[in-house]
């Protein structure tokens, strides 16, 4: 059966919204042990998103729409694996550390004006960083974290500093949250598309990412949708 495409993005938003809701419902961290918002350098992760409008994150707006159906472009390009393996997300050139299997960061999913992104803090340089992120320590080069785990973060980040951010969203902000289970050394990053955070993310030699090609056919109807990969 033939869907056509206002229906179609009409099914997409409310998919992306029951993801949004459940997030709301129940705490992301319920199922982790040790609680990943704790880093191993003694200093507490914040519990909710940090959002900004910092000019290099979005130096003109983010459309709301934009954002949750990045957000589903993140459950479609990823889901051929696993939620609930565990994976080691490393940042290009690192090498192994475990015996799970790597996924390769920056792993990037872009929306028209938004831009979701999945990459290990050791990648940013510190100035492009906030200052929550910063803390004078050296991040490591990998981490290990589960699909599920950053699907949950990214909608968090979604609804509280696109969609929910005062006066109640009406302009939306940039924002991020960090995951892993070793270091929370995985950034779990939304900003404005062409800004230099998203130049500065994907670095000089482009995005990684192993989406499908099934997730680029499944999204042909929705205008101004790519998965950046090398």
């Amino acid at each position: 059966m033939n869907v056509s495409a206002p229906l179609r993005y009409i099914i997409t938003i409310i998919q992306v919204l029951a993801i949004i809701c459940t997030v709301h419902a129940t705490p992301v961290t319920s199922n982790l042990s040790p609680n990943p918002l704790t880093l191993s350098n003694g200093l507490d992760a914040p519990t909710v998103p940090k959002c900004n409008r910092l000019p290099h994150w979005i130096p003109k707006t983010i459309r709301h729409r934009d954002c949750l159906q990045a957000l589903e472009l993140f459950r479609m390009a990823e889901g051929a694996k696993s939620g609930t393996q565990r994976f080691e997300f490393l940042a290009r050139g690192a090498q192994k550390t475990s015996y799970l299997l790597p996924l390769f960061t920056p792993r990037v999913y872009n929306v028209s004006t938004c831009t979701i992104a999945i990459a290990m803090l050791a990648s940013i340089p510190p100035r492009f960083l906030p200052p929550a992120a910063r803390q004078g320590k050296v991040w490591p080069r990998t981490d290990i974290e589960t699909l599920d785990e950053l699907r949950n973060a990214t909608a968090l980040v979604v609804r509280e500093c696109v969609l929910y951010a005062p006066p109640r969203g009406i302009h939306p902000l940039a924002g991020w949250v960090p995951r892993g289970r070793l270091d929370g050394a995985i950034g779990v990053f939304v900003y404005e598309s062409g800004s230099l955070m998203d130049r500065v993310v994907r670095g000089e030699q482009g995005v990684f990412s192993d989406a499908t090609v099934a997730a680029n056919q499944m999204l042909k109807a929705v205008p101004n949708v790519s998965i950046s990969r090398n």
